[in-house]
C-alpha cells in the first residue's frame, strides 16, 4: 500500500465476511467505514473512520450515508465493499415464495445500485477507484445448480450483470464480483442446512486474507468486468 491512506467503505461490516474484511482493512492501515443495517449492532473495532447506517431495504440509506460522511469531511472513496446480502428461505423453485423472491432481489441486487449510484460522485474523484460485489458461484450458469438456491443464485446473477454493465459504462472505475466461497460463517451453515450436508466446505480464516490481497491488488486491466473467486481464480459465465 502506498503512503497514502486509502479509504474504503464496507458494507453489512457486523459479521461474516464483512466483519472480517472491515477487522482486515483497519489492521492494514485503511480509513474504514463500517456500513451496518442497525446502528446499535456496530462493530467495537479500534480505529474505524466512521459508522454508517445502509439498511438494504431503506433505499434512501445510502444517500443519507454519504451526506453523513460529507458532514465528518469524507468525501472521497478509493474502494466500495457492497458485501451486504441475504440468503434465506431455501425452496425448490416450484415452492417459492414470491415474497421472499422479492426480498433477495431487493437486498442482493437492487440495493447495491442505490449504493453505486449514492458513492459514485465520491468514487470517480480518483482514477482506479474501485466499486466491488461480493457475489457467490452460485449465480454461475457454468457452475452446477443446486436444488433449493435458486431465488438467491438468480438474485445474484442480477447484481453480477449490473457490477458487470458499471464496468462497461465507467471507464475510469475497476469493478468487479468476488466470490468469497462457502465459508463458515452463520449464513454459510444456514445454507449447508438447507443443502443437507454437515458444514460449509471452506474457511472464512482462510479466504479472507485472499480476498484482501486481491481487492488491494486488482486493477481495471487484470480485473474488471469479471467474477473472481477468493484464491484469484476466473469464474467463468
Amino acid at each position: 500500500m502506498s503512503n497514502e491512506q486509502k479509504t474504503i467503505l464496507i458494507t453489512g461490516a457486523n459479521r461474516g465476511v464483512g466483519l472480517k474484511l472491515t477487522e482486515s482493512f483497519v489492521e492494514k492501515g485503511y480509513k474504514v467505514i463500517a456500513a451496518v443495517r442497525d446502528l446499535s449492532k456496530a462493530p467495537a473495532i479500534d480505529g474505524l473512520a466512521a459508522v454508517v447506517k445502509i439498511d438494504s431495504n431503506e433505499f434512501d440509506d445510502p444517500v443519507k450515508a454519504v451526506e453523513e460522511l460529507k458532514k465528518r469531511g469524507i468525501d472521497q472513496l478509493d474502494i466500495v465493499v457492497a458485501n451486504a446480502g441475504i440468503s434465506t428461505n431455501h425452496k425448490l423453485l416450484r415452492e417459492a415464495d414470491m415474497d421472499v423472491f422479492d426480498d433477495h432481489y431487493r437486498v442482493n441486487a437492487k440495493a447495491p445500485l442505490l449504493l453505486y449510484k449514492a458513492v459514485y460522485p465520491l468514487l470517480v474523484k480518483k482514477e482506479g477507484s474501485k466499486f466491488i460485489v461480493i457475489s457467490t458461484g452460485l449465480s454461475q450458469n457454468s457452475f452446477q445448480h443446486m436444488p433449493k438456491f435458486g431465488v438467491y443464485g438468480s438474485s445474484k446473477a442480477a447484481v453480477n450483470y449490473l457490477t458487470r454493465q458499471i464496468h462497461f459504462e465507467e471507464p475510469q472505475l475497476t469493478t468487479f464480483m468476488i466470490s468469497p466461497g462457502w465459508l463458515d460463517t452463520e449464513m454459510g451453515f444456514e445454507g449447508a442446512a438447507a443443502a443437507g450436508i454437515q458444514g460449509p466446505p471452506e474457511k472464512i480464516s482462510v479466504a479472507i486474507p485472499q480476498i484482501v490481497d486481491l481487492i488491494e491488488k486488482s486493477d481495471r486491466e487484470s480485473r474488471g468486468g469479471y467474477m473472481w473467486n477468493y484464491d484469484g481464480n476466473k469464474w467463468e459465465f
